[in-house]
This record gives C-alpha cells, sequence and structure tokens, in this order.
C-alpha cells in the first residue's frame, strides 16, 4: 500500500472531520445568535406548515367526514338569526341546553362560553323598570329578580354532573373575583406556560355547580399562526389548566402530572399518557383537517329539539362558535378561519386517542448530520461537480420527502433548519475540497491495487469511472472460498519446509487463477483463499469467472493428486469451495497504518459456510441459488438441498457445480443420476417418504458412488418426518 496511500487517506480523513466540524459549529453558533434564532424558529414553521399542507392534501382528511365522537353544538349564524343577539341570550338557553344534552348521556361537556355575569337586570335598567312597576301592587323586585335565570342554568350543571365552564384573563382589573375553589392547581413546573393577568371565573353559582373549571387560552406563537396548545397556565405560584385539558383528565382519572421532556400524567394504576413536547417544551397538536373535522350541530337545531333523541349518547359535547360576529376565529396552519372551539376538539381528540406531534430526538439529529455530511463528502470526493450538484439537488428533495413521511406515517417532527443549514454549508464546504483530493485519490486507488490485481484491472479504474469510496461501497458480487481439506493433519505429517512449499505452490496457481478471470485475490486465511469477483471493477459476468475458477482449482487439485499419487501424504490432497453471492460492502478497511481491500457483510460469511458444507456431502463445489441462477445457462449444477448454516436464519437452495455444460452428455448415467436425485428431493419436499427413498435407489443405480444420494437414503430413514418443514439445519460450521 505505501507512505503515498496512508499520506492521502490521513489528509482525506482530516479535511472530512474539519468541514463537518466547522459546519456543525457553524450552525450550532448561528442557531443561538438572537437574530438568527429568530429567523430560523420562523423558517421552521414555514417548512412546518409547508409538511402539513401536503400531508392533507395527500391524505385528504377533508373527505374523511367529521369526527363524530366529539360533537360541537355551535353557536352559528342560524342560531343567532333563530334565538336573537347572543349578547341578550339568557341563562335558560343554556339551562335547557345542558338538561336536553344530559338526557343522551354524554361523556362530558364543555362550554368554550364566558358567563362571568349574571343574566339579571341589575344598575341603570333595574331603577328605570322599577319606576314603570311603581303602579303595580307586587314588589317590583321579586319580579326582574324572577327574569334572571341564572338559578335554572347552575341546577342543569348539578343535575347533568358532568360539564366544564371556561374562564379567562385579561388585562381588565374592574372587576377582580377570586379563584374558584374546583378550579385546580396541579402543582407542576412546566418548561412552558402562559402567564395570566387578572381572572375572570363564571360567577359562583354557576362555578360550584359545574363538575370542572379551565381556561380557554390558545394564541398564536411568532408566526401568528396556532401551532401548539399551552398545556398550563401560571397565576401567582400555581399552574391551572384550559377546560378542555380539564376535561381529559378527568375522563382519564388523572392524579399527578409531570412535566419535563414530556408531559407525563398519571392516574392510581399508574403512567396513562405521555404527552411528548418540543425542545421549547410546547405541545403541538395533531391536526385532522380543515374547520368542520368535528360533528358540528346548531345550537337553535339541539334548543328547539330537532336533533334525534340519543344522538349525544357517549360522546364529548363542547359547545362553542363559529360565527365570525362572536371573535373566536383562529389561524392554523391549515385554515385561516378555524374556530377557536374545534382547537378544544382536537385537543381532547389528540390527549384521548394518543395521536400525538412527537420530536426527534437532538441527539439523533446530530447523528443525522453526520452522517449526512459523509454522504456530502462521499458525493463530492467520488463524482464530478456537474454530477455532484445533480445529486445533491435530488438528495434535498428526497430529504424533504423524509420530512415528509416521518410526519405522515410517524407524526413526528423535528427543527428542520438543524438539518437544512448544515446541509447546505456542508455542500459549499465540501465542494472546496473536491479538487484538493482528486489527484491524491487516483494515486491511491493504483497504489491500493497493484499487488493483487492485473494490470488491465487496474487501468479500468484508473479512467475515472471506478475509484474508491472512503469508507467503502456496497456492491453485488461473488465471493469464492476454498479450503483445503484435513490441512491440520497435513501439517501433521508433514516437516515445515515440505507444507510450506506445497501450499505457497498451491497458491501460487489458484492466485493465477483467480486474477486471470478477473477476480481480486482478497487474502490468504490459513489454508484458504478468499477471492472477490465484481469489485473494484463491476462487470456482468463475475458470478460466471468465480465458478470457472472454481472449476479451474478443482482441476488444479485433481492434477496435484495426480502427479503425487506416489506420495504417502499428497495423495490425499483435496480441496473444498464455497460461492456466494449478494450485496456486500466494499473497500480499504483496517487501520491507518495497515489496511486491505475486502469485503464484508453477510455474504462474505456465507460463502465460508458453503464451502464447509462440502464435507458433509462429500461434494468439491457448492454455490447458493443466486449464483445458481446467475450461471445456470453455461454450468450444470444440481440442486443437493435446503438448508439453514449456522448463524444463519435465512433458509436458502444449495447447489453442486458439476461442469461446463456444453461438456456433459445428458444422457451420461451420471447426468441421469442427478436428475433423478432432483426428483427425489421434489418427492422429500412433499414429504412423500418411500417415494423419495425408492427415486434415491434408482438415482444410485445410475452413478453407484453418488455420496448425496446416499446420505439422502439415510436421511430418509433416520429422521422425524413430522417435525421437519423441508430445511436442514448445519449446526456445524
Amino acid at each position: 500500500m505505501g507512505n503515498a496511500k496512508r499520506s492521502t487517506l490521513t489528509q482525506k480523513t482530516s479535511i472530512y472531520y474539519l468541514v463537518v466540524l466547522i459546519v456543525l459549529v457553524l450552525s450550532y453558533a448561528l442557531s443561538r445568535l438572537p437574530i438568527t434564532s429568530q429567523l430560523l424558529k420562523t423558517a421552521d414553521l414555514r417548512i412546518y406548515d409547508t409538511i402539513l399542507d401536503f400531508d392533507n392534501a395527500f391524505l385528504k382528511n377533508d373527505k374523511l367526514g367529521a369526527y363524530d365522537e366529539i360533537c360541537i353544538v355551535d353557536i352559528d349564524e342560524k342560531s343567532i338569526s333563530t334565538l336573537g343577539q347572543f349578547s341578550s341570550w339568557p341563562s335558560i338557553f343554556f339551562a335547557d341546553l345542558v338538561n336536553i344534552l344530559a338526557q343522551d348521556e354524554p361523556l362530558a361537556i364543555g362550554f368554550d362560553v364566558f358567563f362571568t355575569e349574571n343574566d339579571s337586570i341589575k344598575g341603570y335598567a333595574r331603577e328605570r323598570l322599577s319606576q314603570q312597576l311603581v303602579d303595580i301592587p307586587i314588589n317590583s323586585d321579586k319580579i326582574l329578580d324572577r327574569l334572571s335565570t341564572d338559578t335554572e342554568f347552575a341546577a342543569a350543571l348539578a343535575e347533568a354532573g358532568n360539564v366544564f365552564l371556561g374562564m379567562f384573563s385579561s388585562l381588565d382589573s374592574t372587576s377582580t373575583k377570586t379563584i374558584p375553589d374546583k378550579l385546580i392547581d396541579w402543582q407542576v413546573t412546566p418548561k412552558y406556560y402562559l402567564k395570566t393577568n387578572f381572572l375572570h371565573p363564571p360567577i359562583k353559582m354557576l362555578s360550584d355547580a359545574a363538575f370542572g373549571l379551565g381556561f380557554t387560552h390558545i394564541e398564536p406563537d411568532e408566526s401568528g399562526v396556532i401551532h401548539d396548545y399551552p398545556l398550563f397556565l401560571k397565576s401567582g405560584n400555581r399552574y391551572y389548566v384550559n377546560f378542555s385539558f380539564q376535561m381529559c383528565l378527568d375522563l382519564l382519572g388523572v392524579k399527578r402530572i409531570e412535566s419535563g421532556k414530556a408531559c407525563n400524567l398519571y392516574s392510581d394504576e399508574g403512567l396513562i399518557r405521555k404527552l411528548p413536547l418540543c425542545s421549547n417544551g410546547r405541545f403541538y397538536f395533531k391536526f385532522y383537517g380543515k374547520q368542520k373535522s368535528f360533528r358540528y350541530v346548531s345550537f337553535s337545531d339541539v334548543l328547539l329539539n330537532r336533533i334525534p333523541k340519543g344522538f349525544f349518547e357517549d360522546r364529548i359535547i363542547l359547545i362553542g362558535s363559529s360565527a365570525s360576529g362572536l371573535r373566536d376565529i383562529k389561524t392554523t396552519p391549515l385554515d385561516q378561519n378555524y374556530p377557536g372551539v374545534e382547537l378544544h376538539a382536537t385537543l381532547i381528540r389528540n390527549v384521548l386517542e394518543s395521536t400525538f406531534v412527537h420530536w426527534l430526538n437532538p441527539n439523533l439529529i446530530f447523528i443525522v448530520n453526520l452522517m449526512l455530511m459523509g454522504l456530502l463528502a462521499l458525493l463530492v470526493i467520488k463524482t464530478k461537480p456537474l454530477v455532484s450538484i445533480f445529486v445533491y439537488l435530488l438528495l434535498s428533495v428526497i430529504i424533504f420527502i423524509v420530512f415528509f413521511m416521518l410526519y405522515s406515517m410517524q407524526s413526528i417532527s423535528l427543527s428542520y433548519t438543524s438539518i437544512l443549514m448544515p446541509w447546505l454549508t456542508g455542500f459549499k464546504g465540501l465542494v472546496l475540497s473536491q479538487a484538493h483530493l482528486h489527484n491524491k485519490e487516483k494515486r491511491m486507488v493504483r497504489n491500493a491495487f497493484e499487488h493483487y490485481v492485473s494490470k488491465d484491472v487496474i487501468n479500468e479504474i484508473m479512467k475515472g469511472s471506478q475509484s474508491l469510496a472512503p469508507g467503502g461501497e456496497k456492491k453485488t458480487i461473488s465471493i469464492m472460498f476454498t479450503d483445503i481439506r484435513s490441512f491440520t493433519t497435513l501439517c501433521e505429517r508433514l516437516s515445515p519446509d515440505e507444507i510450506t512449499s506445497f501450499v505457497n505452490r498451491y497458491f501460487n496457481l489458484c492466485t493465477e487463477i483467480i486474477v486471470a478471470n478477473r477476480g481480486l485475490l482478497d487474502k490468504y486465511i490459513g489454508d484458504a483463499i478468499l477471492g472477490l469477483f465484481g469489485a473494484p471493477v463491476e462487470y456482468p459476468a463475475y458470478a460466471m469467472n468465480a465458478v470457472k475458477s472454481a472449476i479451474e482449482i478443482r482441476e488444479v487439485a485433481k492434477s496435484l493428486r495426480i502427479e503425487l499419487a506416489n506420495h504417502p501424504v499428497l495423495s490425499e490432497f483435496n480441496i473444498g469451495v464455497g460461492i456466494a453471492t449478494g450485496e456486500v460492502i466494499v473497500g480499504n478497511i483496517g487501520s491507518d497504518r495497515i489496511f486491505n481491500y475486502t469485503g464484508i457483510g453477510d455474504r462474505m460469511n456465507f460463502s465460508s459456510r458453503l464451502e464447509s458444507l462440502n464435507k458433509f456431502y462429500l461434494t468439491s463445489i457448492i454455490i447458493d441459488d443466486t449464483t445458481c441462477e446467475l450461471v445456470r445457462d453455461s454450468f450444470t449444477c444440481r440442486k443437493l438441498d435446503r438448508v439453514k448454516v449456522k448463524g444463519k436464519k435465512i433458509e436458502t437452495d444449495i447447489y453442486e457445480v458439476i461442469d461446463y455444460t456444453s461438456k456433459l452428455n445428458p444422457d451420461n448415467p451420471t447426468m441421469l443420476c442427478y436428475r433423478k436425485y432432483e426428483t427425489a428431493l421434489a418427492l422429500m419436499a412433499s414429504h412423500r417418504k418411500q417415494e423419495a427413498i425408492s427415486m434415491f435407489n434408482e438415482a444410485l443405480q445410475h452413478n453407484p458412488t453418488d455420496n448425496p444420494c446416499k446420505i439422502m437414503i439415510e436421511r430418509c430413514q433416520t429422521m422425524d418426518w413430522d417435525a421437519w418443514n423441508g430445511t436442514w439445519q448445519h449446526d456445524n460450521k
């Protein structure tokens, strides 16, 4: 390999890590600067909104129909037209509504409506009406008091027993009220919360009658759009929740909340929900579409008994307004006219169904950035500038598709700019290193291969179409593993000089065969040889060349046996060959000082396992089904068995290589034996025991020395047929 190669690899590694370090540090610094961090956050939200738009368009959420488990009783334009101006609606409307709803036994009822004032006549209006009633003998105060229906509303709330009321906070301090007893302090210390000012709860009569209370605040973020739901609101040193979240907590039986990296909800039985939070502690909505994703019914239709009895049974009911004049219209990523009450419905469905927006771990994002930087380095160093730009743009599109798929399929979101910024700056930085590394890459390739491939292969590599990628690359190749039979016995019976002289001669002959057939001598492993076909230069006939080499090596072993027929030890010389074809990672692998062009992966080990099977079946060359499929037009192969080898879970068919098809007579007794053997195998697979044994015996009549036939007959007679699934497990290497 030489000093030039080691120097090039060290330099490339140094440049790579330097560029990656600069890019990551620069990206981190920009994300922390006040001006750029705000711009990046806004960009994140815009990308997030775009992904939501794509998701809604592709999934066609708006055509799925309304969700029925949560029903919104809508104070709509129709209701206002039918029942009069909303501000004049008496409490009796709501009392009757609750009574009607309660008859159907819904799960819970929540009001996104404020009841902070009595509906009785007070002040100046009361004084003026009292003057007009002075001639009536009945006490005018009693008459005016009877016009208030708050008592009926409170009675309806108490009777229903599952109604939640909303309240709000404002800067208006003119009407300071005490905090109701039913507003629960959850005793948490969240990372993110809304700060309240002066509280405006429902009137005491209604607060006491309601089952639960909560706020109604959902505010837009810095982009002017509502993305998240405030789980907590702080008043003094206490933390409260919105009424819709309180409904969820009560429906789930939550007794305790812990807020950290996630908001954990605990019942008496333990953790029941884990609400994911983004890095700044916010809980993002998982939107189901544009407005009207939930079932809406008109307030007036309910009040006037136009809805069938039982319609609200076992549903969660929210009362709110979609009327634009009541100013409860919000802007969401999917809709600029989204009723505020539907945001509360979305939160309830999110929590009860555990449909959350999850957040990618920042540590994982860092790892992804490292991987992407590595990918960019490979792209820039490996390809020409125009090609790298094209591929970079294509990969950029793929990255956005991955962002979309993460959200669409797994509801996973992330800080998109934390990946896109290094991706953009990293490409620019790595492109600058391309010219510097190009010439040294050429020299490294020549130095790396000149000792173990033929010169014509080196010349093909040096044309520029084939080059080494740092860290290796995936290729589909054929791996040939050869091994000397009973090598330990040979070593024990021969002197060191004799064994090394013979092995060197054998290795030299085998190496010439591998190189002549465009193979790569990977390494010598004791008495074994590992050869790769199809790397580093790709060519179509790699599997053919591997099998051709195996047959020629088998002939070498045969000629050596004949030559040494009178030798007391080497006359027994024999070899086994295994060939596997598949995808492996090939490249310069090792340390900075000592390395080798080799392959790693499952198929590398599998070729060794195939070679070992020759000892079981008493054959010379065994290949896997992938190799057989590629060479069957030129070579005759006999299917030996269907096996699982030690350390592998995958079942595979294995084949014995006989010879070139052109050299064989199909009517030869040996060939007839092989065909009947395969027929017998098929009968075994069908669990036709006796027929299989008979067919194996017929095969032996054509070739009495065929060892696989004998092995299979013994297997048929001894194995447990009920437990056999058609695959033979080999537990020895």
